[in-house]
């Protein structure tokens, strides 16, 4: 008979001969695991925090797991993505919570918008509002979906695909929710899943709701999670952008044009005789529009200080100003009339204290403008985040915080990571692959090929790519630090090989990676998101080439005032900053080689600044410790072994 929780250690369930192996055929105890699991079953116990690298092979999710279940306390695992978040919930919890008989309530949580909203879904199917069979027929059986599933899940519902528009007016946000005045509100499909997750013992949700709900704490709204004892941060390298992104603020086109339909919908259902509303609607609409095309006569991006004094633009935010007023001044006599049309004047007020925000300059936030051919946003970013964020796990009084990642140091330092969060004081700690990467893996850098700013460059590196590509006959990601040189590559490519390329932009990224698996011989071409969360296995991957070394634009308004601040204090920008963050997406991306004890595979990075400057030592060492080669002969050879 198999042991309660309460009386098992981690050893016994992921030693050799351990429990899991019960339920797992082929499973072998992992020393590296097991110590990562021992670190935070005892760092439970003694309400300890810790910073943990986890490389890749460890095992990470069931290092953490198994303590997590194996103690008495409330556990939240914030994840980076959706994907690892329903990997979780879907396949390893269910097993860790039968392996050790621990019977824990369990609860996943999804922000808003990725649940069906009832309300809406009825709203826009008894209006009628779309005019083509197709999209009744759609939303008839949204309707039938809604009255049967469990959850809500719109992952469930693959007649929409999953960035369609459509779903704007099958789920509510933030914005347009009635909350508790919804007449759907005890049937709310967000609301029985924050109900589940009060009641959980384990709750797995991911870094942007973990921010909503802070955010939501701050504004004195309540709350979306409970409190809880222990906080799992996977994918905790994710979690400085994603925290940037919610300490700040923003106005978009989108925003701001959908609230101005949700105020029609609203006036034609709350007040329908007040239709000069709409002509008010229509007006903002046609002045946001041409705010759009007056910011187009500048960079596509910037920081707000550089364009502000323009006469051009001065005209544009006083004319913006007065439109938004005028339509704030008549929403606020008819708020009255609905709780719709109430609720769009709260989101209203809100734009127009954002945009009086945006337009006061701070040392401590970067106000930055972004445009494209269709829309554009207004940011107020946080300079640091380190502050904040460390303010928000102190008031929340978390018995044990851990932060994991398999990549969360540069150079064997965990400096740069922690500075970035405000969390210095907690240890660290790294557990080395068990894959033995000198006989797994080839680290090729061409020497032949010239520096990436060379004109020379992109036929170069397109001629690398086709000799490699052919040894090992496909099976290879190339991941571009640009998407001009993932079409000037796709485009050479298409023409000289006879694989099938899968090219980031086509599909979906799930949808490209499955087409990718059924298909002999691929070739798959990806930018940023490809760098990581992507996991194939065996001989579906033998090889993938980087373009160049993933140094953060400079352009980038945010990041640039990062960098001044460090030089302004006497640092080093570069040092302090630039390497070790270009350090870490790099090693994301050589990750996604060695996925498993038996896989094989070659790495070429084709930037000619690891042979040459003085920081590719430091940069080539944080990297696996592969075998390198700097022939095209050494990396044929060893491409025949595959």
């Amino acid at each position: 008979m198999a042991k309660l929780a309460v009386e098992l250690n981690v050893a016994e369930v992921l030693g050799t001969d351990g429990i899991i192996s019960q339920y797992i055929p082929g499973f072998q105890a992992r020393s590296s695991q097991l110590a990562m699991a021992e670190l935070i079953q005892n760092a439970i116990e003694h309400r300890q925090s810790h910073v943990i690298e986890a490389s890749t092979g460890i095992g990470k999710s069931f290092a953490y797991l198994v303590p997590a279940f194996l103690s008495s306390g409330k556990i939240l695992i914030s994840t980076g993505t959706k994907n690892l978040q329903d990997q979780l919930f879907k396949k390893d919890i269910p097993l860790i919570n039968k392996t050790i008989v621990s019977g824990k309530q369990l609860a996943l949580l999804k922000g808003r918008s990725n649940y069906g909203c009832i309300h809406r879904i009825d709203k826009y199917r008894l209006q009628r509002r779309f005019q083509s069979r197709q999209y009744l027929s759609i939303f008839e059986a949204l309707k039938h979906w809604s009255e049967k599933t469990k959850t809500g899940d719109i992952a469930e519902f693959s007649n929409i695909p999953e960035n369609d528009p459509l779903w704007f007016y099958a789920t509510s946000n933030a914005d347009n929710c009635l909350g508790s005045d919804c007449p759907e509100y005890n049937d709310c499909f967000v609301t029985k899943a924050r109900r589940k997750a009060q009641d959980a013992d384990v709750i797995v949700i991911n870094h942007h709701l973990f921010f909503s709900d802070q955010a939501i704490r701050e504004e004195g709204f309540g709350e979306l999670l409970p409190e809880v004892d222990v906080l799992i941060f996977d994918e905790a390298h994710q979690l400085p952008d994603v925290a940037s992104h919610f300490f700040g603020q923003s106005l978009t086109m989108r925003q701001y044009d959908l609230l101005m339909k949700d105020i029609i919908d609203a006036q034609t259902v709350e007040a329908r005789d007040s239709k000069d509303i709409q002509e008010l609607c229509h007006l903002n609409q046609k002045t946001i529009a041409d705010f759009r095309l007056v910011l187009g006569k500048f960079n596509p991006k910037g920081e707000w200080r550089n364009i502000q004094h323009a006469p051009e633009i001065r005209a544009a935010v006083t004319e913006l100003q007065r439109v938004m007023g005028q339509l704030a001044e008549h929403l606020d006599i008819l708020k009255a009339r609905g709780k719709e049309l109430a609720a769009c004047a709260q989101r209203l007020d809100n734009l127009i204290k954002v945009l009086a925000g945006f337009l006061q300059s701070s040392s401590e936030v970067v106000t930055w403008y972004e445009w494209n051919e269709r829309s554009f946003r207004l940011m107020i970013s946080p300079v640091e985040v380190s502050q904040q964020f460390r303010q928000q796990i102190d008031r929340s009084l978390y018995k044990s915080i851990f932060f994991t990642s398999a990549t969360l140091s540069s150079n064997g330092s965990f400096d740069y990571f922690t500075r970035r969060l405000g969390i210095q004081d907690l240890s660290c700690a790294t557990f080395i692959s068990p894959f033995d990467y000198k006989k797994q893996a080839l680290l090729y850098l061409p020497q032949n090929i010239p520096e990436p700013t060379d004109m020379a460059y992109a036929d170069a590196f397109a001629d690398e790519c086709c000799t490699l590509i052919n040894a090992t006959q496909g099976y290879c990601f190339i991941l571009f630090t640009s998407y001009r040189m993932l079409k000037l590559t796709a485009t050479a490519l298409s023409r000289r090989l006879k694989n099938k390329l899968f090219i980031q932009g086509e599909h979906q990224r799930s949808e490209l990676i499955e087409k990718y698996l059924k298909t002999p011989n691929p070739v798959l071409l990806g930018t940023s998101s490809f760098w990581e969360g992507v996991d194939v296995k065996g001989d579906k991957l033998k090889l993938v080439i980087i373009d160049k070394l993933p140094f953060k634009s400079p352009g980038d308004p945010v990041y640039k005032r990062r960098l001044q601040r460090v030089a302004e204090n006497g640092g080093n920008a570069f040092k302090e900053i630039q390497i070790p963050e270009a350090t870490i997406s790099l090693r994301q991306g050589v990750g996604r080689l060695i996925r498993d004890i038996n896989d094989r595979g070659i790495v070429m990075i084709a930037d000619k600044r690891l042979q040459s400057k003085p920081y590719a030592r430091e940069i080539l060492d944080s990297l696996p410790p592969m075998e390198r080669a700097l022939s095209l002969e050494q990396v044929l050879e060893f491409a025949v072994k595959l």
